[in-house]
């Protein structure tokens, strides 16, 4: 496969992003770096599994990989719809720690053998013929943005050919069939979507509802098992309910939030009764959350973590902080002291929520305005706290203080003033080079055990980063 290419973003893009409104050629680069950066760690995959474990490379991987190199060659836009399947970023992860953890290599075998799953997702959404038995570990055949199958007794193969997948002692299984058959099949799980329509010129919705990917559950919260058809037609009535709250709140910025979530993972409920989210850095575009019958609140939701899936994605293309820094600092939204790394992401998604409840007071008159415009109030004030330990943090880079410089200002433009409005937003038509990777530097860095040391963190590029696990939602 080809090296990723270089990405360059201009300054007002940049700062579109630092302002939490994201323009469209700005999301492209977050899209594209996210492409390259699955490219390189998938590459790392086949690097360290054919040097380490030749054997379970011989058996599992050497003709996924192959496959994988047809598809896109054939068709590179079906290869990456399925390599940008939000959770093939955890399995990646995973593969990557157990092939360079402090345990034997061989404990990689489970999540290895899935790559020729994800081989044979990428070829049926290109349309390509094949003929090729499957792996299924633990009886669970996983195809990526396609679907899971549940084998019975210890079945652990399946043989796909020409879109039908056939298993000992199972009915064999049209890929893509719809209609009676397939919701009635409880072993087949094609991924749901929930959607939602919008007025005139805002964007519709559309979200695969992730109830079966066995990888989902990266979020740091328990997730739910497969809904009923009944219990999706809930959810569904939510998130449309919600998705009529952003377009008519924030219209300008529900075309960035429709790009950036692609999935959404329901969450088991907190036993407190409040509602939770979250979303994670290796899972890019999916937003995890427990069930809310309050569209308002689902709607923050959306807004919150959309924004943490729109810096995580800078973050990985570029270092916003010195990586090496150690100090720790207290923000409003957390019980226990942050990196600054986790300062920067919490404060950038926290000001997202400005704009939003500013213009739902306008809504409200009387004890509901009022009770809007505390909770405004609470948030300005815990983002102003953390702005101000931003601006003068020494571990900034360059770019980080140009991020910090236009969150202030959109800040001040909320009316909650840090300083005096900046006069030197970035406005340099000149463009800011976000990711450069020499070949030789992203095999030996993306392959190395401490750039894959802990769960959620991105690999170390020439220019990437690592930052938390999960991102909390709002609250």
């Amino acid at each position: 496969m080809t090296a990723p290419a270089t990405l360059r973003m201009t300054a007002e893009d940049f700062a579109s992003l630092a302002a939490c409104r994201p323009c469209p050629t700005a999301l492209r680069v977050l899209r594209d770096g996210q492409v390259s950066r699955r490219l390189l760690l998938l590459k790392s995959v086949a690097d360290a599994a054919r040097d380490g474990v030749p054997e379970l490379w011989a058996a599992h991987g050497a003709a996924a990989w192959e496959q994988c190199a047809v598809v896109r060659r054939v068709d590179v836009r079906a290869f990456e719809e399925v390599l940008l399947h939000p959770h093939v970023g955890v399995w990646l992860g995973r593969c990557l720690r157990a092939l360079h953890g402090p345990g034997p290599a061989t404990d990689a075998s489970a999540d290895l053998a899935r790559l020729g799953g994800l081989a044979a997702a990428a070829g049926l959404r290109a349309g390509l013929r094949q003929d090729v038995v499957l792996a299924a570990p633990g009886s669970l055949l996983w195809l990526p943005a396609v679907g899971t199958l549940r084998l019975s007794g210890d079945a652990d193969e399946v043989r796909l050919r020409d879109g039908v997948l056939e298993a000992d002692g199972q009915p064999p299984v049209v890929v893509g069939e719809r209609g009676d058959a397939a919701a009635r099949d409880t072993a087949w799980c094609p991924p749901r979507h929930v959607t939602a329509a919008s007025p005139a010129g805002a964007p519709a919705l559309s979200v695969a509802f992730e109830d079966g990917d066995p990888y989902r559950d990266a979020h740091g919260h328990p997730v739910l098992p497969r809904q009923t058809a009944a219990q999706l037609r809930v959810w569904q009535m939510s998130v449309a309910a919600a998705w009529d709250v952003v377009t008519r709140l924030l219209p300008e910025r529900a075309a960035a939030c429709a790009t950036l979530w692609t999935a959404l993972v329901p969450l088991l409920p907190p036993r407190t009764g409040k509602s939770t989210s979250s979303s994670a850095r290796e899972a890019y575009g999916a937003i995890a959350a427990s069930f809310t019958p309050d569209p308002v609140r689902l709607a923050e939701t959306v807004v919150h973590e959309s924004a943490h899936i729109a810096f995580g994605a800078l973050a990985d293309l570029t270092h916003l902080a010195d990586p090496d820094d150690r100090t720790l600092q207290k923000v409003g939204w957390r019980e226990d002291a942050r990196p600054v790394g986790s300062v920067l992401t919490g404060t950038h998604a926290h000001l997202a929520l400005l704009e939003f409840w500013r213009r739902r007071r306008r809504e409200l008159t009387g004890g509901q305005a009022r009770v809007v415009s505390a909770r405004l109030h609470h948030y300005g004030r815990q983002v102003t706290d953390a702005l101000r330990i931003l601006q003068a943090h020494p571990a900034l880079t360059p770019l980080g203080e140009r991020f910090v410089a236009v969150m202030v200002d959109e800040a001040a433009r909320c009316g909650f003033a840090v300083r005096p409005p900046s006069s030197a937003r970035p406005g340099d038509p000149s463009h800011v080079r976000v990711a450069s990777r020499p070949q030789h530097l992203m095999r030996r860095r993306a392959a190395s055990p401490a750039a894959q040391g802990a769960a959620g963190r991105a690999c170390r590029t020439g220019c990437g980063k690592t930052s938390d696990d999960t991102t909390p939602g709002a609250g």
